[in-house]
């Protein structure tokens, strides 16, 4: 182990240069097992994705639980909120879309109150009854955020969908809804509803639409009307899963989906591996969930054709649902650091084939999904939250005490790299000699300039791990020249790859435990040699301008 010692000779971080409260401490470079490796990366963004502002990360919730993880507009969840301004602190600005299974079960009542579940015994959600104080509610997050209002198709009624889009437009914060969502994966609705055929659906979603903007643009009046502009609806929300009805934008497209103008984005639905049912649960490993290949593998094979599709119809796409593991992640991967590394690598993948937003999804167990997935809700039907999720937000009997977890910090990192509106973002090519399976790199560019620079080596490193094998980067071609310092990084790190105390993981030396930073911050300055060490199981975000490495977060 090599320390670092500052002029009073107290120890440091085992890393490089590292500025603390702005006092700069200088060490001697380590050299990786394997020797040092050169990244090449344009200086010019030629080639690079379309530009990304910082509501590119974003959210989705399941509304069922909206008042497990948010309270109500009298009483919010503390940590909740702590958390989401410490991601909008570190220059996020996350879209909330309320969204996911049981938004297909969910109905206005303008007698009600805060949303309530009905439920079995086992926690099978039939349905969800939100009155004005679900929308009030929206009001209590971080100024600026923009909301989905999501809208029940699975009942197979206008009016319950018609009076959700005209409560929210009529209950929720002025200016706050950006966009209509109808229905959440029509692959999985019952195929006697269309019987599999994708001019029905179109048709019905066409109709059902028009209808809705009517009754909305009454509500809003013409002027806001016109403000809030035609194209306002996601399209597709379907899963990448094989079933017989079609409707992901390569097949929608040419339907005729947006013959009206209508569509905003074409919206996927990305869960590489499941825990839905035994077979595909013993793939769901830390192993392969940080695969990057195969991770890309899984976007270009199952994800990009629909996306492709889209852009070459002049449209925006994006991911408006996603995680890891579907049915509610995996026990002891999903709950531990290599989650934060896969959340890394998974948006990253997507921002580079031009998504133009990605929308994690936080929920609990529902146990209508299947009658074989690992996950199940707790005890008397009470909510088993996700292990994907970054926070549990109450203490329950099902995942205990309520507080953040390790991926939560991922977040931070996600939300510095794209803080910069119009930042636009390419793949570096591995080097030879270095495992591209568990590797890669990321140049962010502003202003056609290099500006920010994402290595994540994902390669696992356990407890009983005896070898690290850190990758040691030279960029000394980047960055300053002429300056003792070339460059200034932040570090996402844990003791190993299935750590799952979030105490022990952190962002810049701090952690975040409870919705504030923890410890000292920590900004290592890369020094006129240019070296970057990464250890497995580590990500590391450098800065070529000081000015974005920011040192007054949460």
């Amino acid at each position: 182990m090599r320390f670092c010692l500052s002029s009073s000779g107290s120890r440091l971080s085992p890393y490089a240069a590292v500025l603390i409260a702005a006092r700069v401490v200088t060490c001697q470079p380590l050299v990786g097992h394997d020797g040092i490796f050169s990244l090449d990366i344009s200086k010019t963004a030629l080639g690079a994705s379309i530009e990304h502002d910082p509501s590119f990360v974003s959210f989705s919730f399941e509304p069922a639980f909206w008042v497990e993880f948010f309270g109500n507009s009298t009483s919010p969840n503390k940590l909740a909120f702590d958390l989401l301004g410490c991601i909008v602190d570190h220059g996020g600005q996350p879209t909330i879309r309320p969204g996911g299974i049981t938004m297909d079960s969910m109905i206005f009542n303008v007698s009600a109150g805060d949303p309530v579940r009905t439920t079995n015994p086992k926690g099978g959600v039939y349905r969800t009854t939100v009155g004005p104080a679900y929308y009030e509610s929206w009001s209590n997050f971080p100024e600026g955020t923009k909301f989905v209002s999501t809208l029940n198709f699975g009942n197979d009624s206008l009016d319950i969908a018609r009076d959700l889009a005209v409560a929210s437009i009529k209950y929720a914060s002025n200016d706050s809804i950006s966009f209509f969502e109808l229905g959440n994966e029509p692959t999985n609705y019952p195929s006697s509803r269309w019987m599999n055929n994708t001019k029905a659906y179109v048709q019905q979603w066409k109709s059902w639409t028009a209808q809705i903007d009517a009754a909305v643009n009454m509500t809003l009046g013409a002027d806001a009307a016109v403000e809030f502009g035609s194209e306002r609806w996601w399209a597709s929300s379907a899963t990448t899963d094989q079933t017989g009805l079609e409707v992901l934008p390569d097949a929608l497209i040419p339907a005729g989906i947006d013959s009206k103008n209508q569509v905003a984005d074409y919206s996927i639905h990305s869960y590489p591996f499941s825990t839905c049912d035994p077979a595909r649960a013993v793939l769901a490993t830390t192993q392969n969930i940080l695969n990057q290949t195969e991770l890309a593998r899984y976007a270009d094979e199952d994800i990009y054709p629909s996306a492709k599709a889209a852009m070459d119809a002049g449209s925006r796409w994006i991911i408006g649902e996603f995680n890891s593991i579907s049915c509610s992640g995996n026990p002891n991967v999903s709950d531990t650091f290599a989650q934060a590394l896969w959340v890394i690598q998974s948006e990253l993948i997507y921002a580079v084939r031009n998504a133009s937003a990605v929308y994690l999804h936080q929920g609990a167990a529902l146990v209508f999904q299947s009658s074989q997935q690992v996950n199940s809700a707790g005890q008397n039907g009470s909510p088993g939250y996700s292990t994907y999720d970054m926070f549990y937000p109450r203490e329950s009997e099902k995942r205990g005490p309520a507080r953040v977890l390790p991926s939560f910090s991922s977040q931070l990192f996600m939300a510095e790299a794209f803080a910069i509106p119009n930042t636009r973002v390419r793949l570096v090519e591995t080097p030879s000699g270095i495992d591209k399976d568990y590797f890669s790199a990321y140049a962010f560019y502003v202003n056609d300039k290099l500006n920010k620079l994402a290595i994540i080596n994902s390669k696992p490193y356990y407890a009983n791990s005896t070898s690290d094998f850190t990758v040691t980067l030279d960029i000394s071609k980047y960055g300053h020249s002429k300056k003792e310092t070339r460059a200034w990084l932040k570090r996402l790190s844990a003791p190993h790859v299935n750590e799952g105390n979030a105490n022990k993981t952190t962002w810049a030396g701090q952690s975040y435990s409870q919705g504030h930073a923890t410890g000292d911050l920590l900004v290592e300055a890369i020094g006129r040699d240019g070296l970057v060490h990464v250890r497995d199981s580590e990500a590391v975000l450098v800065f070529f301008d000081k000015r974005d490495a920011n040192m007054d977060a949460c």
